[in-house]
């Protein structure tokens, strides 16, 4: 089979095709046609060795989290599955290995894909769609009423934080871009001011959920409660000198019962999930690049 891998840290040129053999079939697993596989923002960033002192990478390695496609066999002890059923799944974040077109994917972690949804939107919703959600729903648990800011509220995180935000009705406050303040007040931002140019002189708040990082969010964090808290999914650290609470990161954990309703809400039209672009993957390079530079205005698609 076909795969993007890269021998050595650095630039998106380390990216190139190989091929490798189909994975084996194990118990409790099914091996899936992928179809479509989304682009992360953490993927350049692996790549690139940002994290090798805690996750190094056995090379060659092959990128990817989110992966879109249809059974292709299924392994012993596996039921409610068939050869051709369209599902899709957030693979192992130590293990990856979405830029192929073959994975293994335990089959208690496949969610089935809901008629009308297409491979590249379900691919574009794992990661993304939990990290949001499990910020508020497991970690800042905000009661109704709470004044909650997210920052980049409308970004493939920030943008599943607001739809579960919304959903506990919360007072939700969004640090966005100019360009993007209208997309935040459809999104359900009961407010929005300008990241780095705006400050902020309402009422405190009782959460920060952050996708941002950085001084312009450290800033924006000295307006907290006492009795608050501040998670993040950034990996550009916020300073915590002078700040009330220290920042939390938070990792997202497999959660196929969440991954079933977001893709049920997406496909009912409740959450728009924006694909910028679909690329063929031996396109990933460029992928890579489109990713790093920004302003996409949506996920980043391989398609196989």
């Amino acid at each position: 089979m076909r795969v993007i891998e890269c021998d050595e840290y650095g630039g998106p040129e380390v990216l190139h095709l190989a091929t490798r053999p189909l994975p084996v079939v194990l118990p409790g697993t099914i091996r899936l046609r992928v179809r479509a596989a989304g682009v992360n923002p953490a993927d350049p960033k692996l790549r690139q060795g940002m994290f090798h002192a805690v996750a190094p990478f056995t090379f060659p390695q092959v990128l990817g989290y989110d992966v879109a496609g249809t059974v292709e066999s299924i392994g012993p002890g596996v039921t409610g599955f068939a050869a051709g059923d369209p599902v899709f799944a957030m693979l192992d974040t130590l293990e990856r290995g979405a830029y192929a077109e073959y994975v293994l994917v335990p089959a208690a972690e496949a969610v089935p894909i809901p008629p009308g949804l297409s491979f590249a939107t379900a691919a574009a919703i794992p990661t993304g769609g939990l990290t949001g959600v499990q910020m508020i729903e497991e970690y800042a648990q905000p009661r109704p009423g709470d004044t909650v800011l997210i920052t980049g509220a409308t970004g493939s995180v920030g943008r599943f934080a607001m739809f579960a935000a919304r959903r506990r009705d919360v007072r939700i406050i969004a640090a966005v871009r100019a360009s993007q303040r209208d997309e935040a007040i459809a999104l359900g931002a009961a407010e929005t001011l300008i990241l780095g140019t705006d400050g902020w002189t309402g009422p405190a708040f009782q959460y920060v959920i952050d996708t941002v990082g950085g001084p312009d969010v450290a800033a924006l964090c000295r307006h907290i409660r006492d009795d608050g808290a501040i998670f993040t999914a950034a990996t550009t650290p916020i300073d915590p000198r002078g700040l009330a609470h220290t920042p939390e990161f938070v990792v997202v954990h497999h959660d196929s019962v969440r991954l079933a309703q977001l893709a049920q809400a997406v496909a009912a039209g409740e959450l728009h999930v924006p694909v910028a672009c679909c690329l063929p993957l031996a396109e990933a390079a460029a992928a890579h690049r489109l990713v790093e530079a920004g302003g996409n205005g949506g996920k980043i698609i391989l398609e196989l």
